[in-house]
């Protein structure tokens, strides 16, 4: 109810008691006048006001556990080792790592720089996927996974990290070629062994990873405790990349609360959405070419790449959040990309980031978030569904052409006299 709203209401009411006792005198009338009209002030003062809109601090809120360093371009780093030791030095002890990346390289140099720096094991803690081979690009039809070679896979890893064990393994891809209990008994197997102290995934659907879960539960195995999807401010509308999943439309939001109620992980991905959510005159509204959208590309090529990553981000209701969060970081002094990664950490205690740097200051930035939160109102206007739509834009998303295996569903919008109503980003005709 708005403070006009309010006034009314106590008005009325002071009319009809008027018209109730026509003896009630002239002062007996200002004092129920007075007691209204400060009534709705009160009431309008618990409302929230701009000071609400805000980042707070509030020392050790997120542990810096929950503030992960990717690997994924280490290898192309100038120094890698230098940024591996900036990370470690500022406080950063948790690292994600995969067999691809970099072909290998990102394993290999953690490795070197783990075995000449004089850190106790124990004193960090590392994540590291497989079980797809040196697939790149979740390509469905690469060969399929057995016992034995993902056997292979993870001693390989633990060879290349110089390492006796990882603290998490987690599975780089689902492949539905493969049954979630082929899945579940083959990694209980390896965790007999010691090589690795629990397993996850990374890229799964919510439906097989609760399969999963359900079925190790159910044969006194250990379930998996963690799944890596991407998760961001910026909602991807596709697929970012092929086979991976994605958890940031409104959507999802039973999903999260699920993970959180049994105890999972969520370890998230490219929460700045490729630097959309980093830089805010990055692919501005006006010089994202939306007809390129739908032109085929070599996979792999920088073409590609862009193509994908615009394609998922560049949309209405992204440039509104991101405009939103360029707002919140001035007024709290911080910037964009800590407002972002701010996002998913707020959202629960069981959501943990992932976030990759080749500058050192960057560091600081992202171990800052370990005593930051955005409040409630500002949270609750991020999730305000857009509405308005994009006309000229000839991309129709993947959630209105039904082709996507990733469940995606258009925002949804409520108008102040109609029933709800579906944004679509499909081309007038």
């Amino acid at each position: 109810m708005t403070i006009t709203q309010r006034l009314n209401y106590y008005f009325s009411n002071f009319n009809t008691s008027e018209s109730r006792g026509k003896n009630m005198r002239r002062n007996t009338r200002f004092s129920m006048f007075q007691i209204s009209f400060m009534m709705a002030l009160l009431a309008a003062s618990k409302a929230p006001t701009i000071e609400s809109f805000s980042v707070q601090k509030q020392t050790g809120v997120n542990s810096i556990h929950r503030i992960v360093f990717g690997t994924a371009a280490l290898s192309k780093a100038d120094d890698p080792y230098a940024m591996l030791d900036a990370a470690y030095d500022k406080g950063v002890r948790r690292f994600d790592l995969a067999r691809t990346y970099g072909m290998g390289e990102s394993e290999k140099i953690f490795g070197e720089w783990l075995e000449s720096r004089d850190i106790d094991r124990c004193d960090i803690d590392l994540i590291t996927k497989g079980g797809i081979g040196m697939d790149r690009y979740g390509d469905p039809d690469r060969p399929l996974l057995t016992f034995e070679s993902l056997s292979d896979e993870v001693d390989l890893s633990l060879d290349t990290l110089n390492v006796e064990d990882v603290d998490l393994y987690m599975f780089h891809r689902d492949d539905a070629r493969l049954s979630v209990e082929q899945f579940v008994d083959w990694i209980n197997k390896i965790l007999e062994t010691g090589k690795i102290k629990r397993w996850g995934v990374s890229n799964w659907s919510f439906d097989r990873f609760k399969a999963a879960h359900q079925y190790a539960s159910k044969k006194g195995l250990v379930p998996p405790s963690a799944n890596s999807p991407q998760y961001s401010l910026a909602a991807p509308v596709c697929d970012v990349w092929p086979s991976t999943q994605s958890i940031s439309q409104p959507h999802h939001e039973k999903q999260i609360q699920w993970y959180a109620k049994n105890g999972i992980e969520l370890i998230c991905w490219e929460v700045l959405a490729k630097g959309f959510m980093a830089k805010e005159d990055l692919w501005t509204e006006d010089e994202v070419d939306y007809t390129s959208f739908g032109k085929a590309t070599e996979r792999g090529t920088e073409q590609w790449r862009v193509q994908r990553i615009q394609k998922a981000y560049c949309n209405p209701e992204n440039y509104r959040r991101r405009n939103l969060a360029i707002k919140l970081a001035k007024q709290s002094r911080l910037n964009l990309a800590q407002v972002a990664m701010l996002y998913p950490l707020t959202k629960g205690q069981h959501i943990s980031v992932i976030f990759g740097s080749s500058k050192a200051h960057h560091i600081d930035d992202m171990v800052a978030l370990q005593h930051l939160n955005i409040d409630e109102t500002a949270m609750a206007l991020f999730n305000r569904p857009v509405e308005e739509r994009r006309k000229n834009s000839p991309f129709i998303p993947q959630f209105l052409s039904d082709r996507g295996a990733n469940n995606i569903q258009p925002f949804r919008f409520r108008h102040a006299n109609s029933k709800a109503a579906t944004v679509s980003m499909r081309a007038d005709s």
